[in-house]
């Protein structure tokens, strides 16, 4: 399904991926699926105003929140396609919550985890349809809020409480965000629901707001921002999640509440207490594990934790795969094989006999060697009772220059069945 016209001038992001080369093995009904997912089409930079309401009606809320790494909704709504409502589909490693709005769209029952408070929380908002009447409970709020922080602008009010360091923001930036953020603070107190969805329409304003080029890169910018722009952009991107949530939940969805929590996948998902289902239950495992040295998403969202009275030191501790790591190539390697495998075999656990667990996972680069993505994951299978019974692949640009000649990084979709 083809959202938008083609063209030429695109970006490399995560919706925007260039694939070519497609390998396809293993089980011959699994060809057709996997070769969808991997080829979905991605967006151009720029998408013209008459195809926006297609594309908001198709993606909704995943276009309100920016995310580095995020998986393309349109595979994952590819590798849900054959699940029938009421069956459960599980993530362990949640992210932004592609798989979980896909997962609840489909009327299934979805769990997953992340060891990111922010990810679950903005993967809990994300994936929970926005009835008519808290829509408008919702703009009255942030309408309210902006009213008194553009008071607090006009007035010069220094704000009662400071939250993330000054030197990131301009100056007047600084105190008309702390200002926003304080009056955002007296909706939660009233009313947690609504409260919970101002923080997270900050949360995506709140980097565009800062002197940081963006997630991915902490080169300084200067940002030409007048007074009052942010109370602006606030009610704009209200105004956006609104029209987002109209389009995209439409009445004749009918969805269940999935259970995200906050947890390592390598431990957390072997508690029954927090996943609340019973072993050998899960019809479906589709998830994206962090792939090695390639992100550090304790870094990328280092502006918002503060904002949002988000402690970082267990993200700092539990992450995986992070970039930010300066053990030796080996060491690494081992550590990730490891991980992999208490990670993989947790999920075993959940999963019933005859379901699949399909996973994206894709070749990095660490000490300027190439590290195949698929390899950790096929070996790990080898001591559990998953096979892997089919598998995918595309070549993706490198995400980084290096001063040797590469192979191809390549992106591979794995499908793993338990027996």
């Amino acid at each position: 399904m083809n959202l938008v016209p083609e063209t030429h001038d695109r970006k490399k992001r995560p919706f925007s991926l260039p694939a070519s080369h497609l390998r396809v093995d293993g089980e011959v009904r699994w060809s057709l699926p996997l070769s969808q997912a991997l080829s979905v089409p991605g967006l151009p930079e720029n998408i013209a105003v008459s195809d926006r309401p297609l594309v908001e009606r198709s993606l909704g809320p995943h276009l309100f929140h920016s995310y580095a790494g995020r998986t393309h909704p349109l595979l994952v709504r590819r590798l849900c396609e054959d699940l029938r409502p009421g069956q459960t589909l599980l993530d362990p490693f949640i992210g932004s919550g592609t798989v979980a709005i896909e997962g609840v769209r489909k009327g299934l029952r979805v769990v997953g985890c992340d060891v990111s408070p922010l990810a679950v929380r903005l993967s809990l908002v994300k994936s929970t349809p926005l009835p008519v009447p808290m829509q408008k409970a919702l703009l009255m709020a942030a309408q309210k809020v902006c009213e008194a922080s553009w008071a607090r602008v006009k007035k010069k009010l220094s704000p009662p409480h400071n939250y993330d360091r000054a030197e990131h923001y301009a100056p007047h930036v600084y105190l008309e965000l702390c200002g926003l953020r304080h009056e955002i603070g007296q909706i939660v107190s009233s009313d947690a629901p609504i409260g919970e969805w101002l923080l997270m329409i900050f949360s995506a304003i709140v980097l565009k707001c800062s002197n940081q080029r963006s997630e991915t890169s902490e080169r300084i910018v200067d940002r030409q921002i007048g007074k009052g722009q942010v109370t602006k952009w606030f009610l704009k991107k209200t105004e956006e999640v609104i029209r987002l949530e109209e389009a995209f939940w439409t009445p004749d969805i009918k969805t269940q509440k999935p259970n995200l929590f906050v947890g390592d996948a390598r431990t957390d998902l072997l508690q029954k207490e927090k996943t609340k289902i019973s072993p050998n239950t899960v019809d479906r495992v589709i998830t994206s594990p962090p792939y090695l040295g390639t992100y550090d998403y304790l870094q990328h969202h280092a502006r918002r934790y503060a904002w949002l009275g988000i402690d970082p030191s267990p993200i700092e501790r539990n992450e995986m795969a992070a970039r930010r790591q300066t053990k030796s190539l080996s060491k690494r390697l081992r550590e990730h094989e490891a991980d992999t495998w208490n990670w993989l075999s947790a999920c075993e656990k959940w999963l019933a006999s005859g379901g699949h667990m399909l996973i994206l996972v894709g070749d990095s680069v660490v000490e300027e060697t190439l590290c195949d993505g698929a390899d950790p994951i096929c070996r790990a299978a080898e001591s559990t009772k998953l096979r892997v019974v089919a598998s995918a692949s595309v070549e993706r640009p490198h995400a980084v220059s290096t001063s040797v000649m590469l192979p191809p990084r390549r992106e591979h979709l794995l499908v793993l069945e338990r027996t």
